[in-house]
C-alpha cells in the first residue's frame, strides 16, 4: 500500500500564492497608475480577497498526493519562460491590451494548476469563479471602445443637448461634448464614461458572484450596471449643461458631479442586486476537514513557478536598470526663459490641453523683443511611459496651426541650432494668419539618444511592428523621453531664419 505524503507546513502554500498574487499585481497596479479610468482596479482585487476570505469554509478538502509527475515540474519551466517575454513587453508597454490579458490569464491559470493539485476540480471552481470580477480592472480592446463606447458618448452628448434644449438652455452637441454659451461639457474626461463603466460592471460581477446567481441573471446584471451606467454620465452632463453661470461655475462642480453620477449608478447597480437576491445576505456553508496527517504538494509546485517568475521580474528590473544608467551619461539642454524681457508673461496650460498632452512639464510664455516684434514659445517634456512616442507628432504647429485657422506659406527648411553638446535641428515654417506673419519652428528631441526623435513608421507592418517592439526591449528602453520646444516670432524682420536662429541661440542651455 503507498504511503500518503508527510505533513507539510500550509506556510510554503501561504507565502507562494501570496508571491503569486504579488507578481501578477506589480504590472496591473502600473496599468491603474497611468489609466485614470482603471482607478477601481485596487477596489476590484480586494472584493476577489473578499470573496476567497469570505469562502474559506467552502473550500474542498485535500487530495493526498504522494508526488508529482515529470509533467508539473515542465509546466513549472514552462510558466517560467513563457512569463519572461511577457513582462519584458509590459515594462515599456504597460497598457498593451493583449499582452496584460494573455500575462493575467498566465497568472491565473497557476493559480488554479496549484488549487488542482490541491482539491482536484473542486479546488479549481472555488478559486476560479471569484476571479471573474478582474475582467472589469483590465483595460478593454481599443476597437471596443472605438465601436462602442464612443458612439455611446456621442449618443449621450445629443441628448443631454436636446433636453438642455428644451428646457430654455441653449446647448450644442458636438462630438462627445455639448458647448454651450458659458463653456464647454465634456463626458470623455477622467470622472465619466468608461471608468463609470467598468466600475459599475465591476459591481454586477461581485454581487453576481457573492449571490451565487444565474448566468442568465448575471448578464442581466451585468447589463443593467452598464445601463445604470450611462444613465449617470447623462445626468452629469444634463446637470452641467444646465447648470447657471460662466464656465468657471461649470469647472467648480464638475468633478462632484461626476463622483455623485458614479456613485449614484453603482448604488443602483447593488440595489437591483439586492432586491432579486430578497435583501438576504449569503448563509456561510459548512465547513469541510481535510484528511488527517497530510497535505498536497501544490503548495510546493506553486512557490517554484512563483521563484520562477521572481527571477523574471528581478531579471527584468535589472536589464530596464541597467539601460537606464548606461544613458544617463548622453548630454541634456533645456530652455532659458527671458525673464526680464519686455511684456514677458508666463501663460498656464490649460486643463483641456493638459489632459490631451499629458505632459511631466510644460512651460509657455510670451515676451517683445523691439517695439513690433512679439515671440511666443512654449516647452513640453514627457520622462515617463511611452506616449512620447506619437504625441508629439500628434501635437505640433504643423498638425495644430492649420487647425487654428492658420495657413501654410512655406516650408522654411531646417534650421541647426549649436549648443554645448552638439546640434539641435529645428523645422522652420511660414504660416499666416488674417493677413498676419508668423515664422514658426520646433523640435522633437529624444533625450535618451541625445536626436531627434523617430517617428513610429507609417501604414500597418506586423513584423515591423514587433520589431520596433522588440528594439524597446533589446534596448532596455522602460521610459520614452521626449521634449517639444517650439518658439514662434511674429512682426516686422525680414530675414526670418535669421530671426529664429538668433532667438533659438538665446533660449537653448546645457541642463545640469
Amino acid at each position: 500500500m503507498s504511503q500518503v505524503s508527510p505533513v507539510r507546513s500550509p506556510i510554503v502554500g501561504l507565502v507562494a500564492t501570496a508571491g503569486l498574487a504579488g507578481m501578477l499585481l506589480v504590472p496591473l497596479a502600473e496599468v491603474w497608475r497611468q489609466s485614470t479610468d482603471l482607478r477601481h482596479g485596487w477596489a476590484a482585487s480586494l472584493l476577489v480577497i473578499y470573496l476567497w476570505w469570505e469562502r474559506q469554509a467552502e473550500r474542498p478538502p485535500v487530495v493526498p498526493r504522494e508526488r508529482l509527475g515529470t509533467g508539473w515540474w515542465v509546466a513549472a519551466v514552462a510558466i517560467g519562460a513563457l512569463a519572461l517575454p511577457l513582462r519584458l513587453l509590459l515594462t515599456p508597454f504597460s497598457l498593451w491590451t493583449t499582452i496584460l490579458w494573455v500575462y493575467t490569464l498566465l497568472v491565473i491559470a497557476t493559480a488554479a494548476g496549484a488549487a488542482w493539485l490541491r482539491a482536484g476540480r473542486a479546488g479549481v471552481n472555488w478559486l476560479l469563479a471569484p476571479c471573474i470580477i478582474l475582467a472589469s480592472a483590465l483595460p478593454w480592446p481599443a476597437s471596443f471602445e472605438q465601436g462602442v463606447i464612443l458612439p455611446l458618448r456621442g449618443i449621450i452628448a445629443g441628448l443631454a443637448a436636446e433636453v438642455s434644449n428644451l428646457l430654455g438652455h441653449p446647448a450644442i452637441a458636438v462630438g462627445t461634448s455639448v458647448q454651450l454659451a458659458s463653456g464647454w461639457v465634456g463626458i470623455d474626461e477622467a470622472c465619466g464614461g468608461i471608468r463609470s463603466l467598468q466600475a459599475c460592471v465591476m459591481i454586477a460581477l461581485f454581487f453576481g458572484e457573492w449571490f451565487r446567481f444565474s448566468w442568465v441573471r448575471r448578464l442581466v446584471l451585468v447589463g443593467c450596471g452598464v445601463g445604470s451606467a450611462l444613465v449617470g454620465n447623462f445626468s452629469r452632463v444634463l446637470f452641467l449643461s444646465l447648470k447657471a453661470g460662466d464656465e468657471a461655475a461649470i469647472h467648480r462642480a464638475h468633478d462632484a458631479a461626476g463622483w455623485i453620477a458614479l456613485i449614484g449608478s453603482l448604488l443602483l447597480t447593488a440595489w437591483l442586486a439586492f432586491r432579486w437576491a430578497g435583501y438576504r445576505i449569503p448563509a456561510s456553508a459548512q465547513p469541510s476537514k481535510d484528511p488527517a496527517g497530510c497535505r498536497s504538494l501544490a503548495g510546493m509546485w506553486l512557490a517554484v513557478v512563483v521563484a520562477l517568475l521572481a527571477l523574471n521580474e528581478a531579471g527584468t528590473r535589472w536589464w530596464f536598470a541597467r539601460s537606464q544608467a548606461a544613458r544617463s551619461s548622453v548630454s541634456q539642454w533645456t530652455v532659458s526663459w527671458p525673464d526680464k524681457a519686455a511684456g514677458f508673461t508666463r501663460e498656464p496650460l490649460a486643463e483641456v490641453a493638459a489632459e490631451m498632452l499629458r505632459p511631466d512639464a510644460y512651460m509657455a510664455a510670451r515676451w517683445q523683443e523691439g517695439r513690433d516684434v512679439a515671440v511666443a514659445a512654449y516647452y513640453i517634456e514627457w520622462r515617463r511611459g511611452q506616449v512620447a512616442r506619437f504625441l508629439p507628432f500628434l501635437h505640433n504647429p504643423t498638425v495644430c496651426l492649420p487647425m487654428a485657422g492658420c495657413e501654410l506659406v512655406k516650408t522654411l527648411g531646417e534650421i541647426p541650432v549649436r549648443w554645448q553638446g552638439g546640434v539641435i535641428p529645428f523645422s522652420a515654417y511660414e504660416f499666416r494668419r488674417a493677413g498676419e506673419e508668423l515664422w514658426v519652428a520646433f523640435t522633437i528631441w529624444d533625450p535618451s539618444r541625445g536626436q531627434p526623435l523617430r517617428q513610429t513608421s507609417g501604414g500597418f507592418d506586423r513584423g515591423q511592428w514587433w520589431r520596433e517592439r522588440w528594439r524597446e526591449v533589446a534596448e532596455g528602453r522602460e521610459n520614452q523621453p521626449a521634449q517639444l520646444f517650439t518658439l514662434v516670432i511674429t512682426g516686422g524682420r525680414e530675414d526670418a531664419i535669421f530671426s529664429l536662429n538668433s532667438a533659438l541661440d538665446q533660449r537653448i542651455t546645457r541642463s545640469n
